[in-house]
């Protein structure tokens, strides 16, 4: 990986995401297929504090992504950070993302898969990472192996809540989005989350997710 104080030129390619902050491009670069982050000038913030909001988020989202496989997780291998552009540029991962597969696993797959996804989302939280949007779709398959993608929103925690929270979205995503299949996946995920963080830890988190709910539960009625 590379850090660069000089512009990445806006490079060639296929839009994959357009999101409110950040264009994400499918290119070339020296060679090699690549995935282009670029954070985008927002006109409703002041042009000195948009700067600096989007060259702190690329670094820190850089960070992340290396704290990640410091962890054991794997991610992207970044190739260039262009701080003055504000843009990342990583491996293009070539595989299905875990949302496009859930429909076609058998339930010896599905197990597997998901005791596969609770044990990594364990490594990060036990090295202090909170993924921040721990969904189906930030999760690809490459290789048999899951690749965690998208750490624009991680930080660094140790807070049970934080972790929870983490949880609690990757829950409502199975629930909202594969509803036959998610009482089986959640289990496995549990399963692979509890072996890696120990029983202990694992009802702790689990436990303050109960309390989220409870606290999203009592909202909607008030």
């Amino acid at each position: 990986m590379s850090i660069s104080l000089g512009v990445t030129e806006y490079p060639r390619g296929r839009l994959l995401y357009r999101g409110a902050e950040a264009d994400v491009i499918l290119g070339d670069w020296q060679g090699l297929e690549a995935v282009f982050k670029i954070r985008k000038p927002l006109t409703y913030r002041l042009p000195v504090l948009d700067e600096a909001i989007r060259r702190q988020r690329t670094v820190h989202e850089a960070e992340m992504i290396r704290l990640a496989k410091k962890a054991g997780v794997t991610s992207p291998f970044l190739y260039n950070v262009d701080i003055q552009s504000s843009t990342l540029v990583m491996q293009f991962v070539r595989g299905d993302r875990v949302k496009d597969l859930v429909a076609s696993l058998s339930g010896i797959q599905l197990d597997g898969t998901f005791f596969d996804f609770g044990q990594d989302v364990a490594r990060l939280h036990r090295f202090g990472i909170m993924h921040g949007d721990l969904t189906t779709a930030n999760v690809v398959r490459s290789n048999e192996q899951l690749v965690f993608i998208d750490f624009g929103l991680s930080v660094r925690t140790e807070r049970v809540e934080d972790h929870a929270v983490d949880l609690r979205l990757i829950k409502e995503t199975l629930v909202g989005a594969h509803s036959e299949v998610s009482a089986r996946a959640l289990e496995a995920l549990n399963r692979g989350y509890s072996s890696v963080v120990g029983p202990a830890r694992s009802h702790e988190v689990m436990k303050q997710l109960q309390n989220i709910e409870r606290r999203g539960r009592y909202a909607r009625v008030t």
